[in-house]
C-alpha cells in the first residue's frame, strides 16, 4: 500500500511496518470531478465521499407497466408535470 500512496503524491512513511501519513494532503474537493486515481486512493483509505440514490420512476414486467409519480417528482421539471 505504501508505494501506491507515495506514487499518488501522499506524504507517507513506513514506521515499524505501519504506513503513516506525515502531513495533510487533499485527495479531492467537493464539486470537482474525481479522477480514477483519487477514487482508488479513497477506496484504499476506506473513505466514502458520495451517497448513491436510486429513484424508481417506473416498473415493467411481461404483463404490466406502472409509472410512479414519486419517482418522477425527484426528476423535477416538465416530466413530473406532464404525467399528472
Amino acid at each position: 500500500m505504501e508505494p501506491f500512496l507515495r506514487k499518488q503524491g501522499l506524504p507517507v512513511r513506513l514506521n515499524k511496518g505501519v504506513v503513516e501519513l506525515v502531513a495533510d494532503h487533499v485527495v479531492c474537493e467537493e464539486g470537482k470531478p474525481l479522477s480514477p486515481e483519487a477514487a482508488h486512493t479513497l477506496r484504499v483509505l476506506g473513505t466514502k465521499m458520495a451517497t448513491f440514490r436510486l429513484y424508481l420512476v417506473c416498473r415493467w414486467s411481461s404483463d404490466d407497466f406502472e409509472v410512479y409519480k414519486e419517482g418522477l417528482a425527484h426528476l423535477g421539471g416538465e416530466e413530473a408535470d406532464e404525467s399528472s
